[in-house]
C-alpha cells in the first residue's frame, strides 16, 4: 500500500502513526474536533482529510459514534437555548452581557453560541407561543406582599422567594465583558440578539405567571426581581379587594394614594417599592420601632350581625343626590361621609374596572415596563378572556363579603354561569374569609342558592387540596382561634406558616384591608399575632353554625357524611392511608382547641357546631381507620397501630392534657352528646309509613303548624318538621335526631342570637347557658337539667318558642333564625348598635 506523499513530509510523532488505530481516537480528539467545530467541516470531508493529513483511516459512521460519545454536536439542543436564555435573564437588565460570552462546554471544547441559531429560535418560539391563556383565580392568590410572603414559606415542600436562583448548568459558561468606564462606548449596549434574548425572557415570565405557575416564575429572578413582581402582584389584589368591597359607594377608581391613605390609616405606607425600606428586610422581621410603623392590635372585643326581616312599608322615592364624583366631596378615612352611588355614576361593573386598572396600572408606583416579565400578554389575556376574569371578580367579591357584587355578576348570567366560576371554589372561598360581625352566612347562602349544576356545591364539596367545605370551616376556626400550625391540620399546608383567609377576622376585628393588617405584614410578619386571637366565641360561631346549616339545607346540598381531608396520615408499615369522617375531623379540631385554644377557652362553640352536624344527619356511628400516635406525632415505623373507631371513641382516646375546668367540661359534653346520639341512633329502625302519603304526613300544610313543635304532638317514627319532608326514600321516614338534643340545639340557638360578651371583664357564656346542667342532664339521663337551659337557673319561664322533635324554630329559614322566631321574650344584651350590622334573614329553599 503506497503512503500519500503528505505523510512523508509530515512529522511521524504529531500523527501517532506508530500508535494502533483503536487507540489513536484519543490521542487526535482535540485535532478531530477543532477540524470539524472550528473549521466548521462536514463529517465525510472530515474522514478524508483525515486520512490524507494524519493517515488515520475511519468511516463516517465511526466518526459519528465517537462525536456521540465524546458529547460533541454542532447543533445547539432545544434545552441547551433555553438554559442559555435563563442564565441571561438571571443578569441584570442593565449588564452589558452579550450572547457571545456564552460557550457551551462539548467534550471539552467550549463552543460560542451561534448568534443567529439563537435568534432564529427566539423568533420560532415567540410565533408560535402567540395564544395566551390564563388560570382563573389566579389574581386572588397574592394577599401577602414580598417580605410577609418569604417569612410565610419555608424551604421544605415551596421553594421561598427569597431563595437563591437555580445554579447555571455546568456545561454552561457565561464571560461578562470588561466594564468600559466610558458612558458613550458601545460595548456597554446589549447586543441586537440580547436585546431579543430579554424579549423573549419576559414573554416566558409572563406565560409562567398566567399559567399559574408562581413558584418556576420566581425562580427564575434575582432578589430585586422577585421583590418587584410581588410588590406588584400584591397590590393588584389589594386594588381589586377594596374595589370589591366598597363597590357601589365611596371611591369609584382606588389608586395607589387612595388605598394606601384608608389602609394604613393616613400613615406613611410601606407596601411598595420606593415608599420605605421595608423590603430590604428579606429574611428578619422588623420590630415597630426599625420599620418606623406604630403597630396598635385590635380590641379584643367582637362585632355582630343580627339577622332581621325587612321591615314591610311602601317606599317613597328619594330626592335626587347630586354626586359629580369628587374625591372631595367625602373623607376617604371616615365611611359614613361616603354616598351610595347614583345609576350612571359608574358604567362599568367590577370586572371590567379591574381590568381597567391592569391597564393603566393606577394601583401601584411600579412602572409597568420595569417589571421583570412582559406585562402586555398578561393584559391582552385578560381582556380576551372575560369569564376568567368575571369568576376572579366573583372571587374578590367573595373574599370582600360584598353580596350584592355577588347578586350583580350571577344576575348578568341568568343562571347560565361559566365553568370557570367552579375554578375558583367559591365556597371554600366563602369558607375561608368568613365574616360572623357584617354579612354571617350571607355569601355562602347567595352561593349555594344561585350555583347549580356543574357549579353547585354538590359537584364541587371537595376542592384540589382535597379539602371539603366543612374542613375548610374547621381550619377557620382553628386559625382564628388557636396557636396550631398549617402542617398539623393538612399536609397540603406543608411549609407554609400562614393559613388561607388569616386576614379577614370571623367575629370582624380586623379584615385585608385594615391598617392593622397591612401594617403587619409591611413588618414582614405572615402570621396573625397570639396575641390578637380570642376564644371561638358567639360571632364566629353563629357564622359556623349558620353556614352549616345553608350547606346542608341547600336545594344541592352535599353528603354530609363525605370523607375529611384534614388530619390525614399513612401507616408508616403497612401503607394504608388514613383518612378520618367529618365528625372524627370535628373531634380533632376540639383537641387541638383545648390543647392550643386562647385563654378561657370552654369548648361551647364545637358543642355547638356538633349538634348542628347530628341535627343534620351527620354520622357519629361511622368509623375510619385511625392513629392516634400517627396524629400525635409519635407512631411507631415498624408496627400497625391504626384501629377502627367511631367519632366518640376517637374522643374517648384522645389524652386530655393539663386542661382547665372549663376546656374539660366542654371535652365531657362532646363526648356524652356523641354516645348518646350513638345510642339512640341504634335504637331507631326506620319505619314504614303510615297509610298518608306525600309531604303532609311529615308536615300537614293546612294545619296550625305550631302544634307540631310541641313535644306531644311529635311523631314516634320521626320528626315533622318540612325541613325533612323532602327526604322521604322508599317511604321510610329517616332517623331525625332525638328529642334531648334537639332540645340542646334550640338552647344553643338562642343563646347565639341573645348574648354577647359587652365588655373584656364578662363571661363568653351568658348566666342562662350552663354547660354544667347540659353535661349533668345527659350524663344523668335526667330532663330536667336540660330544660333549666330553657328557662334559666331560678326561673320556670319558657323563654324559648316551640321547637320540633330536633331543636328546629319554624321561620323564613330554619337552619338559621332571627331571634323573634326562638325567643318567646325579649332578653338579648345585643344593644351596642355601634358593634351591630343588621341583616337580611335568610330565605330557605326547599
Amino acid at each position: 500500500m503506497n503512503t500519500p506523499s503528505i505523510l512523508n513530509n509530515a512529522d511521524p510523532v504529531e500523527k501517532y502513526l506508530h500508535v494502533p488505530h483503536d487507540q489513536r481516537w484519543d490521542l487526535l480528539k482535540a485535532t478531530i474536533i477543532r477540524i470539524f467545530m472550528e473549521e466548521d467541516t462536514k463529517i465525510a470531508r472530515l474522514a478524508q482529510r483525515m486520512k490524507e493529513e494524519y493517515g488515520f483511516d475511519a468511516q463516517v459512521p465511526h466518526y459519528r459514534y465517537r462525536f456521540k460519545k465524546w458529547g460533541i454536536k454542532k447543533r445547539i439542543t432545544t434545552e441547551e437555548k433555553g438554559a442559555v436564555i435563563t442564565a441571561l435573564g438571571k443578569r441584570s437588565r442593565s449588564h452589558t452581557t452579550s450572547t457571545s460570552n456564552a460557550t457551551i462546554d462539548q467534550g471539552g471544547f467550549a463552543k460560542n453560541v451561534n448568534q443567529k441559531n439563537l435568534k432564529r429560535y427566539i423568533n420560532q418560539s415567540i410565533r408560535q407561543g402567540q395564544s395566551w391563556n390564563w388560570t382563573p383565580g389566579l389574581f386572588l392568590r397574592y394577599d401577602l406582599p414580598y417580605t410577609a410572603l418569604v417569612r410565610s414559606l419555608s424551604a421544605h415542600n415551596y421553594p421561598s422567594p427569597s431563595a437563591a436562583s437555580p445554579a447555571t448548568p455546568s456545561y454552561l459558561t457565561l464571560n461578562s465583558p470588561e466594564e468600559v468606564i466610558s458612558p458613550s462606548a458601545a460595548q456597554n449596549n446589549p447586543s441586537p440578539t440580547m436585546q431579543l434574548v430579554q424579549k423573549k425572557i419576559l414573554l416566558d415570565r409572563a406565560r409562567l405567571f398566567l399559567e399559574g405557575r408562581e413558584y418556576d416564575l420566581m425562580a427564575q429572578m434575582s432578589r430585586d426581581e422577585r421583590r418587584s413582581t410581588a410588590t406588584w402582584l400584591h397590590d393588584l389584589w389589594m386594588y381589586s379587594f377594596m374595589t370589591a368591597k366598597y363597590w357601589g359607594r365611596g371611591p369609584k377608581t382606588w389608586t395607589i394614594s387612595l388605598i394606601n391613605f384608608k389602609s394604613f390609616a393616613g400613615e406613611h405606607a410601606l407596601s411598595t417599592l420606593g415608599q420605605g425600606t421595608y423590603a430590604e428586610y428579606t429574611h428578619e422581621s422588623l420590630s415597630p420601632q426599625e420599620g418606623n410603623i406604630s403597630l396598635e392590635g385590635p380590641t379584643q372585643l367582637c362585632r355582630w350581625s343580627i339577622h332581621c326581616k325587612p321591615p314591610d312599608y311602601d317606599s317613597i322615592p328619594s330626592s335626587p343626590v347630586v354626586n359629580d364624583g369628587s374625591e372631595e366631596q367625602f373623607d376617604v378615612d371616615d365611611e359614613s361621609t361616603w354616598k351610595e352611588w347614583t345609576g350612571n355614576d359608574c358604567p362599568r361593573d367590577v370586572s371590567s374596572t379591574i381590568e381597567q386598572g391592569l391597564r393603566d396600572n393606577v394601583f401601584t408606583t411600579i412602572q409597568a415596563e420595569s417589571l421583570p416579565f412582559d406585562a402586555g400578554p398578561v393584559i391582552n389575556a385578560v381582556q380576551k378572556s372575560p369569564e376568567e376574569l368575571t369568576a376572579d371578580a366573583l372571587g374578590f367579591a367573595i373574599m370582600s363579603r360584598n353580596v350584592k357584587v355577588i347578586f350583580d355578576i350571577f344576575g348578568s348570567y341568568d343562571d347560565d354561569f361559566p365553568e370557570s366560576f367552579s375554578n375558583i371554589f367559591p365556597f371554600h372561598l366563602a369558607a375561608a374569609f368568613l365574616d360572623g360581625s357584617k354579612v354571617c352566612c350571607g355569601v355562602m347562602e347567595a352561593l349555594v342558592n344561585c350555583l347549580h349544576e356543574s357549579n353547585s356545591i354538590a359537584l364541587n364539596y371537595t376542592d384540589n387540596l382535597g379539602h371539603t367545605v366543612l374542613d375548610t370551616l374547621f381550619i377557620t376556626i382553628l386559625r382564628s382561634h388557636s396557636t396550631i400550625s398549617p402542617h398539623v391540620i393538612s399536609d397540603a399546608f406543608d411549609g407554609r406558616s400562614s393559613f388561607p383567609g388569616q386576614d379577614v377576622d370571623p367575629c370582624g376585628r380586623w379584615d385585608a384591608d385594615s391598617p392593622c393588617i397591612r401594617k403587619l405584614h409591611a413588618l414582614g410578619k405572615a402570621t396573625i399575632p397570639v396575641q390578637w386571637k380570642h376564644m371561638f366565641c358567639h360571632t364566629a360561631v353563629q357564622a359556623i353554625c349558620h353556614c352549616i346549616s345553608v350547606i346542608y339545607m341547600g336545594p344541592s346540598r352535599p353528603n354530609i357524611n363525605t370523607p375529611s381531608g384534614l388530619f390525614v396520615k399513612r401507616c408508616s408499615n403497612c401503607g394504608l392511608s388514613l383518612q378520618v369522617g367529618p365528625l372524627h375531623a370535628l373531634v380533632l379540631t376540639a383537641f387541638y382547641l383545648a390543647q392550643e385554644g386562647m385563654p378561657r377557652e370552654n369548648l361551647f362553640g364545637m358543642v355547638a357546631c356538633l349538634v348542628c352536624l347530628l341535627t343534620f344527619r351527620a354520622d357519629p356511628c361511622s368509623r375510619s381507620d385511625i392513629s392516634i400516635p400517627a396524629l400525635l406525632g409519635h407512631e411507631l415505623t415498624d408496627e400497625c397501630q391504626h384501629a377502627s373507631m367511631n367519632s366518640a371513641e376517637l374522643a374517648s382516646k384522645l389524652p386530655c392534657g393539663s386542661w382547665s375546668p372549663e376546656i374539660k367540661m366542654g371535652w365531657s359534653a362532646l363526648i356524652v352528646i356523641l354516645q348518646h346520639d350513638i345510642a339512640k341512633r341504634q335504637d331507631h329502625v326506620p319505619t314504614p309509613n303510615d297509610k298518608n302519603e306525600g309531604l303532609d304526613h311529615i308536615y300537614p300544610r293546612d294545619t296550625d303548624n305550631d302544634k307540631y313543635f310541641n313535644d306531644e304532638h311529635v311523631s314516634t317514627t320521626g320528626c315533622r318538621h318540612l325541613v325533612h319532608a323532602s327526604e322521604f326514600e322508599d317511604q321510610m321516614i329517616l332517623y331525625c335526631g332525638n328529642l334531648r338534643l334537639g332540645r340542646i340545639w334550640a338552647a344553643i340557638q338562642a343563646e347565639l342570637l341573645t348574648y354577647r360578651r359587652l365588655s373584656e371583664s364578662d363571661h363568653w357564656l351568658s348566666p342562662e347557658f350552663k354547660m354544667s346542667d347540659l353535661l349533668r342532664g345527659l350524663q344523668e339521663n335526667d330532663d330536667r337539667y336540660i330544660l333549666q337551659l330553657f328557662s334559666g337557673a331560678g326561673s320556670s319561664q319558657n323563654r324559648l318558642m316551640a321547637h320540633s322533635y330536633c331543636g328546629l324554630f319554624g321561620g323564613r329559614h330554619p337552619g338559621c333564625v332571627i331571634r323573634e322566631e326562638a325567643c318567646a321574650f325579649y332578653y338579648s344584651n345585643l344593644d351596642d348598635w355601634k358593634r351591630t350590622t343588621f341583616i337580611e334573614a335568610c330565605e330557605w329553599e326547599l
